[in-house]
């Protein structure tokens, strides 16, 4: 049977798609959802109008593989159900026609639909003492290597003078308890991270408590932090803040101190809270945090509570192989931002449904991203031939299968990198502690 063109008129293909599209998450993004991101209507026997191009393109982040491939992978999960269906629902030049001819707004409007739900819907059981836990980080991902890309992200040189690899820095807003990604700058290595995080801030609410490794603490961040109303909790470099006044804090504890600093346009001096501590067998360590009160926020409680930032090293590696953020496969730039939109929307969507999963006192996070993907890819061709009245049932039924995916804690268990335990080159012959000590240093 040959490949149907758009306009070919297949009421089972249409009927499936426009009806069911990614059964599970009809609830958080509907149709009208779509209609409102994408003004204007479709000619009347279109198959790929833009609600359908959507959930094709979250296929690959399902499939893992080329975009053409991920969509025929789709399409014979659901001939198995339907078998009378036509081999391949429309032409691969005909869906990357489409795709290229949708604007980004519509994918960033469904972005931002999703995010603004869930904060509604999930937000309150999952906020620190009343505040909501982001963090900011940046991750590189690779490109394909064609020459628009290379032109539009240029790579940067090794030592040697030769051109690495095609890449793009990802900086990414998160919720740390919710693994939901709130906003986030796609952009080429030329633009750092520091750079990328400022134009983040205005997306931080006041009473918000922002945390972020040692490549983040400036003065103009702190800045734009402060300016939100919000506060932060960021690793502090061994060589940046340590060596100005000591102030003595209520607490009398000489693990932690005061320093005041001038920030942004302001003459008058901010005061901010350091606090020292040494994990054994590693190097000392430093955090910098825009809250005062010691009884409040105490000097343990803010130590264990900074190292819920790692939870976002986590969230990449889901976002580059469980998704397949790291197999962009676009030739334009414009495309590869398309496909970041349709695959952080799609990790927020299944965010949801781990949000809804997770039983009371767990949390999102402490569900299994990966398990999670896969029933949700089991589900779907039952879900969307399944009678309507079924479908509450086969529902629960997946949310209680998500449920049982719980993340092992395994204390002591440990990582190390290859090179923790050599002294870091710091330039001009001077070098750093190693990160892990030859003995280890109790607390």
């Amino acid at each position: 049977m040959p490949l149907l063109p758009i306009g070919t008129r297949s009421p089972e293909t249409t009927t499936l798609l426009r009806r069911h599209g990614l059964t599970p998450f009809r609830r958080i993004l509907t149709p009208d959802d779509f209609r409102a991101a994408h003004a204007g209507s479709p000619p009347p026997k279109t198959i790929l109008i833009p609600e359908v191009v959507f959930w094709l393109m979250a296929t690959t982040t399902l499939a893992g593989e080329s975009m053409a491939a991920g969509v025929l992978q789709f399409w014979q999960t659901m001939r198995a159900a339907l078998p009378q269906l036509p081999l391949a629902p429309v032409t691969e030049e005909a869906f990357c026609l489409a795709r290229a001819a949708l604007p980004q707004r519509f994918f960033r409007r469904l972005f931002g639909q999703v995010v603004q739900r869930f904060e509604q819907r999930f937000a309150a059981p999952l906020l620190w003492q009343g505040r909501r836990l982001l963090a900011l980080d940046g991750t590189e991902v690779n490109l394909p290597a064609h020459p628009k890309v290379r032109r539009d992200f240029p790579p940067q040189l090794h030592r040697h003078g030769t051109p690495g690899p095609a890449q793009a820095r990802l900086v990414g807003l998160v919720g740390l308890w919710s693994g939901l990604c709130h906003a986030f700058r796609f952009t080429p290595l030329g633009v750092c991270e520091q750079a990328s995080a400022r134009r983040l801030l205005h997306y931080l609410r006041p009473g918000d408590l922002l945390l972020a490794d040692r490549n983040f603490p400036d003065q103009a961040t702190f800045a734009g932090v402060l300016a939100r109303q919000a506060d932060f909790l960021f690793r502090l470099p061994a060589n940046r803040y340590l060596n100005r006044t000591r102030l003595a804090t209520p607490a009398g504890d000489d693990r932690q101190w005061y320093i005041e600093v001038v920030l942004g346009r302001s003459t008058a001096p901010q005061r901010l809270r350091i606090l020292q501590y040494q994990r054994p067998g590693f190097r000392p360590s430093w955090l910098i945090t825009s809250l005062h009160d010691t009884v409040t926020f105490s000097y343990d409680q803010l130590v264990l509570l900074y190292h819920e930032r790692w939870r976002q090293e986590t969230f990449h590696r889901e976002w580059k192989h469980s998704l397949a953020l790291a197999h962009l496969r676009s030739h334009h730039a414009a495309g590869l931002r398309k496909e970041v939109l349709v695959q952080l929307t799609f990790n927020n969507l299944v965010r949801w449904l781990m949000a809804e999963a997770a039983p009371p006192p767990q949390r999102p996070v402490d569900l299994q991203f990966r398990a999670a993907k896969r029933l949700i890819l089991a589900s779907l061709s039952a879900m969307a031939v399944a009678p309507a009245r079924l479908l509450p049932d086969l529902y629960n039924n997946l949310l209680l299968q998500i449920a049982h995916g719980r993340i092992r804690v395994r204390p002591g268990r440990s990582y190390p990198r290859a090179f923790d335990h050599l002294p870091r080159p710091k330039g001009h012959g001077r070098t750093a502690q190693p990160a892990r000590l030859a003995t280890p240093v109790p607390i």
